[in-house]
Parts: structure tokens; sequence; C-alpha cells
């Protein structure tokens, strides 16, 4: 008997290579993991640790007003929240995963942060800013082909499209 509240398509993939980068003070932490993957030739893959320290941070939190689907997702838009933070934080965790949106590698982070106090602060990244170091693990995914294509009917945001590879 099927369960109407589980939906959901899935593909099988294997571990593909590990790729560890180190970013240098003052890198952009989403332009500089999408430049490792380009190097690197990686379209598909999840961000398996990531920690440092930055200084200018760009998050962004759903507002309790919004709605779906989501028309405007840009930073400081009327349908989201952008939180910004300039000041020396840690960096507690980063997940994530690359994929490929209208012909493009495409980032999707989330992370946690905290700074003096422990004062922590989380949620989508839209930018930041490396302070001391960023430490980067990638792990490729073959045989699942991943990419994202806009729902312009519920959610407005670009969304899984799965396809099994050989």
């Amino acid at each position: 008997m099927e369960n109407p509240a589980i939906s959901f398509e899935k593909v099988t993939g294997e571990p593909g290579r590990i790729i560890v980068a180190s970013l240098a003070p003052g890198s952009q932490l989403t332009d500089s993991i999408l430049e490792v993957c380009r190097q690197e030739g990686s379209e598909t893959g999840i961000i398996l640790s990531f920690i440092g320290t930055v200084n200018e941070l760009y998050l962004r939190n759903p507002r309790d007003t919004t709605v779906l689907p989501v028309t405007d997702e840009a930073e400081f838009s009327l349908q989201v929240d952008t939180m910004v933070l300039k000041r020396q934080m840690e960096i507690l965790t980063v997940q994530g995963n690359v994929t490929t949106f209208e012909g493009e590698l495409f980032l999707n982070l989330h992370g946690l942060f905290s700074e003096a106090g422990g004062i922590v602060h989380g949620g989508h990244i839209f930018r930041a800013t490396i302070w001391s170091q960023g430490e980067l693990f990638i792990q490729e995914i073959k045989k699942a082909g991943v990419t994202r294509q806009r729902d312009h009917e519920v959610t407005g945001l670009p969304q899984f499209q799965l396809h099994q590879l050989n």
C-alpha cells in the first residue's frame, strides 16, 4: 500500500574523486568552490566538509511571510530575508551540493557560523569572504546525473532533475 505523504524520485550513483582545496584569505567562498569544480571538470558532487573562518557573510532564510512559488530569491528581495554579517566568524559547518542549472554549474550551500560569544547564525549561503582560511573537501558523484530545472508551478525554485547514467 502506497503512502501518499511519501513522494520522491531517485537514482543511484557511485563515489568519484575526493577533491581537496585550500581557500586563501580574501577568497570568495562560493565562487572559489565553483572554480575548483570547473578546473576539475566536476558537475555533480557533495560538499563533504568545509571549515575555516569568514569575515563577511550573506545568508538567506525564508521570511515568515514567504509563500510558494518564490519568484525572487535574490539577495535583498522582498520574498527572502537576507542577513549580512561583517565580523570574524568560525565556519562550524557548510554542506551542500554542486549540480548544473541552465547549462552552468550551480552551487546550493547552507551553513552554520559562530561569532564571538558563541552566537550561531545559519541559512543558505549567498556569498562569504574567507578571513584566515577555508578547507574544502568535495566528493564527486558518478553514474547519477543531477541537473536542475526551475519549477514555475509549485516552488518557483530550481529543482532536481535526476538521470541515471552508465
